[in-house]
């Protein structure tokens, strides 16, 4: 059993194995040393581009082949994991469930905090869970999670059955939409909060842009260019607040954070907010990306910002979830013709 390490202070103190290489003869060492959890197991559940060379991959952030061994090894040795998906991907949430099964062996006791669930519903879940203390199936019924626009909870299942598997905590994470319109909207209602949350700190411009970039090519180069500016606001509004979480949930064990790729940026997303208030926490960031047969290199998905340092320490690759063109549905909802390539 692995001890969990200290959190520091405020000061700053202290037979399936071969079926998934199927890697091109180049890459075969590099696949063997990469062996995914998913498939050492069972089958990948995503079904497009399952012989893509890259899934089931892990990279480092100079793209450097590890295990899961590895990864998990690193990860049990943070104070903060956090584990980035694609919503819809059962195959993330399947591996963000593994991740917490391999804390848990280690020797850890992390809380599982959830972007999917706002604080305020923290006191209705706890009452629910000291209810019925293993029901992960009715957790979902109980959030209204398809109701509040997020995937089928059946896939997110495996996730809360780790947790509850273990007794760890878990937390909501996220501000009420209310609250997200309101920042937004820049309402004076807001200033404390923004305040709570160091959202008054400065930003580097190189993060700024970033954002900007990365909110604008999430909405298909569609939006306004004036919702780009109250969407950076809300969107640094959300990492914060999940940061302010995770650093209360367990102070001796830290926490997991279950989220979307954007929000474990360490370039400008939780990890920095973290930082801010505890500049000694050790954090790692793991993103799971889904695979592209016009990227064939690790290297191909990442696109660091100069001074910035890398968005994240692992990338851990999957098939497809699916093949909807996400840009024609927006385009369609907006009432606008896609623009050409």
């Amino acid at each position: 059993m692995q001890n969990s390490p200290p959190l520091p202070d405020k000061a700053g103190g202290a037979s399936r194995k071969w079926r998934c290489l199927t890697m091109l003869s180049v890459l075969v060492i590099a696949s063997w040393m990469a062996a995914p959890l998913a498939c050492a197991e069972r089958p990948w559940l995503s079904p497009n581009y399952r012989d893509h060379p890259l899934a089931g991959t892990v990279w480092t952030a100079d793209f450097k082949p590890v295990t899961a061994q590895q990864l998990e090894t690193a990860a049990a040795q943070a104070n903060f994991v956090l584990l980035g998906e694609i919503h819809n991907n059962a195959d993330h949430h399947r591996l963000q469930a593994q991740m917490i099964e391999a804390l848990v062996r280690a020797g850890r006791r992390p809380a599982v905090v959830f972007e999917m669930i706002p604080a305020s519903l923290q006191a209705g879940l706890d009452r629910h869970l000291q209810s019925s203390p293993a029901d992960a199936a009715g957790l979902g019924k109980f959030l209204n999670w398809e109701e509040r626009g997020w995937p089928d909870w059946a896939i997110y299942q495996p996730v809360a059955e780790a947790a509850l598997a273990a007794k760890l905590p878990l937390r909501g994470g996220a501000l009420d939409r209310d609250t997200s319109r309101a920042i937004g909207k820049s309402d004076p209602s807001q200033a404390k909060l923004i305040l709570d949350l160091g959202l008054d700190q400065p930003v580097r411009p190189e993060a700024v842009a970033g954002l900007a970039r990365e909110i604008e090519d999430g909405h298909c180069n569609m939006l306004p260019k004036s919702a780009v500016k109250p969407m950076i606001m809300v969107q640094r509004a959300v990492d914060a607040q999940l940061a302010k979480i995770l650093l209360g949930a367990t102070p001796k064990d830290g926490a997991v954070l279950i989220a979307g790729s954007g929000h474990a940026r360490k370039d400008w997303a939780v990890p920095t907010f973290i930082k801010q208030k505890l500049p000694d926490a050790s954090v790692i960031s793991i993103a799971f990306f889904e695979v592209d047969p016009e990227r064939p290199a690790a290297a191909d998905y990442v696109d660091p910002i100069a001074g910035l340092g890398a968005p994240y320490d692992f990338i851990y690759f999957t098939p497809k979830a699916d093949l909807v063109d996400r840009c024609a549905e927006m385009a369609e909802q907006m009432g606008k013709i896609r623009p050409k390539p």
